[in-house]
Parts: C-alpha cells; sequence; structure tokens
C-alpha cells in the first residue's frame, strides 16, 4: 500500500538517557498532526502521534522507555524530518478491537523551556544584540532571518538601542514579549530556533501554491487578511517562507463578504502572503497526507477577493 500511494514515513522513538531506540515503518498504519506556529512560551511546535497494531507488551516498553521521538514523512520521491522533540504525555486506547498507543509531544524539552534570564542590559545596548544574548541562552542554533548585520539588513539595527533592560523570565518568555515590543517573531523548528521580523521581511524565501504543485481544493480566505491553503505534504515550506497562491476558485469566509456575486468565486486569484502557521497531517492508511498553510497577506485589505494583488 505504501507502494501504491507513495507515502513514506520512518517514526523513532528513542531515550534521552540512554541509546536505546525503536524505529517504526510501514505496514504499521500511524497517524499524525504536527504543528508549528508562533506561540507563546513554550507552545510553538507540538505533535499528536497514533501508533496502531503493537501488542500490550510493545506497549509498554514505549511509554517506559522512550521519551523523545522523530518522525520522517514524505513521498518515497522524497521525505525529511518534520518532528523531532519530547513525548510529554503517553496514552493507551483501543478502537474496536485495535490497541494503539497516542503520544502528545513538543518540539522543545523541559531543559530547554526552564532556561531562565535574570539580567540587566545597561544604556547604550543594541535591542538585537539583547535578543541575540537571550536566544543564544537556551542552547539550541539560532538563525536570524534577515541576518544580523548584514549589509543590506535593516530590520535589527533599526530596533535602537536601549537605556536600561532588565530581565527576570523565561528566556522563550522574553523573546517573545519582545517580540510584541519591537514586531518580531520566534519559532521552535525541527533543529532551530528561528526569529524573524513581523513585518513584511519574511525569510526571502518563495514558494508557489496552485493545483501545478500539490494544492488541494480551493483556498478558503477567512476574516481579516489571512488564506487557509492545503497541499500535497510539503516538508520544504517553512514559517516565514513566501507563499504565491494562484488559483481559479477560491472559498470566501469573511464578514461581509458578498456571497450573492457569484463572480467572486470563479475570478482567477493571485495573492502573495507569508506562511505563519504550518501544520502536516498524516494517515497513512488513510485519505489524508497533506500541508495546512496558514498565510498572512502581503498588504492585502480584508476582502482579498476583490481587494487583493493581481500578478499576471
Amino acid at each position: 500500500m505504501a507502494v501504491l500511494y507513495g507515502r513514506y514515513y520512518e517514526l523513532t522513538l528513542y531515550s534521552s538517557s540512554s541509546s536505546e531506540y525503536l524505529t517504526i515503518k510501514s505496514p504499521t498504519q500511524v497517524q499524525f498532526r504536527v504543528a508549528y506556529y508562533p506561540g507563546r512560551g513554550s507552545i510553538k511546535g507540538t505533535a499528536e502521534i497514533t501508533i496502531y497494531g503493537l501488542n500490550m507488551a510493545s506497549l509498554d516498553q514505549i511509554i517506559s522507555k522512550y521519551d523523545r521521538v522523530k518522525l520522517i514523512a514524505g513521498y518515497l520521491t522524497g521525505y525529511d524530518t518534520i518532528f523531532d522533540g519530547t513525548v510529554f504525555t503517553p496514552s493507551k486506547g483501543k478502537a474496536g478491537a485495535e490497541q494503539y498507543l497516542l503520544l502528545f509531544c513538543s518540539t522543545m524539552g523541559k531543559d530547554e523551556t526552564a532556561v531562565r534570564i535574570n539580567t540587566t542590559w545597561g544604556q547604550g545596548t543594541r535591542v538585537c544584540d539583547i535578543v541575540k544574548e537571550i536566544a543564544s541562552s537556551i542552547g539550541i542554533p539560532v538563525t536570524f532571518l534577515p541576518a544580523i548585520d548584514t549589509p543590506d539588513n535593516t530590520f535589527w539595527p533599526d530596533l535602537g538601542r536601549v537605556r536600561t533592560l532588565s530581565v527576570s523570565d523565561t528566556a522563550y518568555g522574553a523573546l517573545d514579549e519582545l517580540g510584541r515590543s519591537f514586531d518580531f517573531i520566534v519559532y521552535r523548528l525541527v533543529d532551530k530556533i528561528l526569529i524573524i521580523p513581523g513585518s513584511e521581511v519574511g525569510s526571502g524565501t518563495s514558494h508557489e501554491v496552485s493545483v501545478n504543485t500539490g494544492m488541494e481544493g480551493s483556498p478558503v480566505f477567512t476574516s481579516g487578511p489571512t488564506v487557509n491553503v492545503v497541499m500535497r505534504m510539503n516538508t520544504k515550506i517553512l514559517p516565514g517562507d513566501e507563499i504565491v497562491v494562484r488559483s481559479r476558485y477560491n472559498i470566501v469566509s469573511a464578514q461581509g463578504a458578498n456571497f450573492v456575486d457569484q463572480t467572486q468565486f470563479t475570478q482567477t486569484r493571485d495573492g502573495k502572503y507569508f506562511a505563519s502557521s504550518i501544520f502536516h497531517v498524516g494517515d497513512f492508511y488513510g485519505d489524508t497526507w497533506s500541508t495546512s498553510i496558514q498565510g498572512y497577506s502581503r498588504g492585502v485589505d480584508w476582502n482579498p477577493i476583490t481587494k487583493g494583488d493581481d500578478y499576471g
């Protein structure tokens, strides 16, 4: 069946305190939902993973031995790690006669979320250097986009300098608070912390989202300048990337949208958005093997159907 669908996954359960590990592949049935979004504090990346077809001894062994999980997914033609994190809550259950194990996971471990900052910075310290110092204290590789102190970068230097600043908080809590004050967003991805401006700067990487690149169904425009699109599983699109949505048919879900005018549903519509939240959803033997993206527009008003940007 994996060959029929062209799907591929590899789920590895391992221990943070030993070298033991367990790898699960097809034909074992798995379901998962992996989410990356600009949450607050330690809520930035999560996964719910359900494993079917295991006997009771295997379930108990997994619960007692393994506290971390790595999930690789995609297609036989290409796949990537879509999640690597800590198991916080394992739960056994039954679906009919079949037993399953449900794992609730976070990208962040307990040690990572417990890192605290108790520091005062003196007059003249650059805001971007404070952000860099706090992020570096977590012990995870950090990427700033655009990079700090590159010749063509104006965002980070333009944040200015502080008179004095005292912080007593968890590192992630401090970063989120500074992000709200200075308009940047903090993500925790598979292998790094990503910090990007909240304004129209983005990561510099662009992807076309259309029927030609695997878009499923039609874009859904919601209240505010946002779009939700679903496509066949795509592990290359990351938060902060630009997505160029191209579709002939659109679904409108916005207060005041004119559903009487049916031309709104048939006109060609192109729009540029920044990927804000990414969801990878899979059911190995089911219908779902997709990536959902929530994007925020670049200058599109509340009704992107009638006031969006056209691209020739």
